[in-house]
């Protein structure tokens, strides 16, 4: 499903226009990115559903496969989704 399958599934369902549904499903993301974009230890939760967590990785030692030579990558915040107990029993 794409996201203009979602604004129209989300319309059908709410029963409301897809520019409407467009707006909603925009303004969740938004609203996701910035909650993620906090720091290390912000989290958005959707009981039932699961949880989107901005997850710290710290820079560590790394081997370029081109050359071989040792070098260190970036510290760097990454987004993560994980699913609920009973969205994954679905």
């Amino acid at each position: 499903m794409n996201k203009k399958e979602l604004v129209g599934a989300i319309a059908d369902h709410c029963g409301t226009t897809q520019s409407q549904a467009g707006e909603f499903v925009n303004a969740f993301c938004e609203v996701v990115t910035n909650e993620l974009k906090k720091g290390d230890k912000s989290s958005v939760a959707l009981p039932g559903f699961g949880q989107f967590i901005a997850k710290h990785r710290p820079s560590r030692e790394m081997r370029n496969p081109s050359t071989g030579q040792m070098m260190m990558s970036k510290a760097k915040t990454s987004a993560q989704f994980k699913a609920s107990a009973s969205l994954k029993d679905l």
